[in-house]
């Protein structure tokens, strides 16, 4: 009987375990940024994302009228899915843990210059490239190749007369 009950006991354990759910929780000021993580397009902020492994991950937010940003943020492992303690957490454990990482963005507007300020720019680097050593090539050889002369015309054949 109390083979049956441990038995028992460890199926409902079993079925009964939770997991772990892991999501991104992307806002951006202004919203409705399109939102790519990891060169996949998701769609525009705020927006919820489900993802399965820890590590780093690319993340950009494009916006018509503003900069666009680009980072790599660390998602770092909690401890209770580090083994042999996710074990427990993924398979004994029996409700659900959620792992929510809430990332807030703010997008610049676009900067428009001005045409001093773009002229000023261009000015500073034809200075640079003044200064610069020019580039090294490969010395490449002259090779010439003989051209045909035209044939001569004691070299053709004569043609019929016509009669």
């Amino acid at each position: 009987m109390r083979k049956f009950l441990l038995g028992n006991l460890l199926l409902i354990v079993c079925l009964s375990s939770g997991c772990v759910e892991r999501r991104f929780r992307i806002e951006s000021n202004p919203p409705g940024a399109q939102v790519r993580i990891n060169g996949k397009l998701h769609g525009p902020t705020p927006i919820d994302i489900p993802f399965q492994h820890y590590g780093d991950y690319h993340i950009e937010l494009l916006k018509g009228g503003y900069e666009t940003r680009t980072t790599v943020v660390p998602i770092d492992t909690p401890w209770y899915q580090r083994p042999p303690i996710d074990f427990i957490s993924e398979v004994l454990w029996p409700w659900q843990i959620t792992d929510i990482r809430q990332l807030n963005f703010d997008l610049p507007p676009n900067v428009n210059p001005t045409v001093d300020e773009l002229k000023a720019e261009a000015e500073e680097l034809r200075n640079q490239a003044k200064e610069m050593p020019q580039p090294r090539r490969a010395p490449t050889e002259k090779t010439t190749t003989p051209t045909p002369e035209p044939p001569k015309s004691s070299d053709l054949p004569e043609l019929p007369k016509e009669p």
